[in-house]
């Protein structure tokens, strides 16, 4: 199996390093995305500081809630199908695998599965609001971006709200990380090259990094064969927008997790050293 990881990263990297060492095994693939947000000397850092053979695919600025990170993975998605590789895993530079190279190769092998991602309808996770109305990037988070919000609502109570183009009829989503088999690939990128207008619609929704591959992936042929489970270990506080910061109390929890990979973890590396070091004994046990 040619596997192929694919990280969106924007800061420390120390952190970034540690992880491309960890995933690091025959026939793995490294490509990384660095924010072009991030300052010139952090990114020469990053690429000093990563194994060779560590490829860095050309920057773009990224922007919380937009779709240039969509447009990001899509560059890197397009980058490891090029060179044939056969699964492709979403991590972020603050992820971290929680089972060897040989565990996450044989989970991905595992019957007729074409991709493990988060994945719910709009019953269980409604984000209407996300792509009813129109949240031009560059307004995220400023003052005219409210502005337009509030009208939007106004008109929204009116019965005035966008409606997804063809041939999509529905919107799914779930959380950005994923795993995703060849296939299931090709059919992301196929969509994109045969439906531009489906592509310009979510950039131009909020959080189209929770939608988008969600939404493109369950309406191809491949939608029954997909897994409703990212394999990401995650501990989140209730009412917060992301994930908490793992720390060592969560070791026992990682190490007892059927995940492959958990987030986010901490930039000094105390508890992926601790991690390592356990995983290490387990095997020389078995």
């Amino acid at each position: 199996m040619r596997l192929a990881y694919l990280v969106l990263a924007h800061t420390a990297p120390a952190q970034l390093a540690r992880l491309i060492g960890r995933l690091s095994a025959p026939d793995v693939h490294v490509y990384v995305h660095v924010d072009a947000n991030t300052p010139a000397d952090v990114f020469a850092d990053m690429q000093a500081a990563a194994p060779a053979g560590t490829r860095f695919i050309a920057r773009r600025p990224c922007r919380w809630g937009g779709f240039s990170l969509v447009a990001a993975t899509l560059e890197l998605m397009r980058a490891a199908r090029a060179d044939g590789c056969d699964w492709l895993v979403l991590l972020s530079g603050a992820d971290y695998p929680i089972k060897s190279h040989a565990d996450i190769v044989a989970r991905l092998s595992q019957g007729d599965v074409a991709g493990y991602l988060d994945l719910r309808s709009e019953a269980g996770f409604d984000v209407r609001y996300r792509w009813q109305a129109w949240h031009p990037e560059a307004l995220n988070g400023r003052p005219a971006g409210r502005a337009l919000q509030k009208l939007q609502r106004g008109l929204r109570h009116l019965g005035l709200r966008r409606r997804p183009p063809p041939p999509l009829t529905a919107v799914w989503a779930g959380s950005q990380w994923w795993c995703l088999r060849h296939d299931a690939v090709d059919a992301v990128l196929r969509f994109c090259d045969e439906y531009p207008k489906a592509v310009d619609f979510f950039r131009s929704t909020l959080v189209p990094d929770e939608m988008f591959i969600q939404t493109v992936l369950m309406r191809t042929p491949l939608a029954d064969r997909l897994a409703r489970d990212p394999l990401r270990h995650l501990v989140w506080t209730p009412g917060a927008w992301s994930p908490a910061t793992l720390t060592e109390a969560d070791l026992p929890a990682l190490l007892a997790s059927d995940a492959l990979f958990a987030r986010k973890f901490a930039t000094d590396g105390v508890l992926t050293a601790q991690l390592d070091a356990a995983l290490a004994a387990r095997v020389t046990t078995i």
